[in-house]
């Protein structure tokens, strides 16, 4: 069996280490919407373990939803200092 080498995800996961140095918040937004647009068009996600839309349904939209949530906080950091509400 011939290995394929995951390129996409190799680059990806450089380019999360790179985020983490540089604490850039908005690149956790791209990788939520990286993970949700394929839950949504599949009907499953992931969350420790694989949430079905048709079984769970509740269940998966607080996931789905959270994660895109998630993603417009974290975008949105690019415009907004969130750090001035706290002084």
């Amino acid at each position: 069996m011939k290995k394929s080498t995951k390129w996409r995800t190799i680059i990806a996961l450089l380019l999360m280490y790179i985020a983490i140095l540089m604490n850039w918040q908005w690149a956790w937004g791209i990788l939520f919407l990286l993970w949700v647009i394929p839950d949504v068009l599949t009907g499953i996600t992931y969350f420790i373990e694989p949430i079905e839309k048709k079984e769970n349904p509740l269940l998966y939209w607080v996931i789905v939803i959270s994660w895109i949530l998630m993603a417009l906080y974290s975008i949105s950091t690019l415009f907004i200092d969130y750090e001035q509400f706290y002084y």
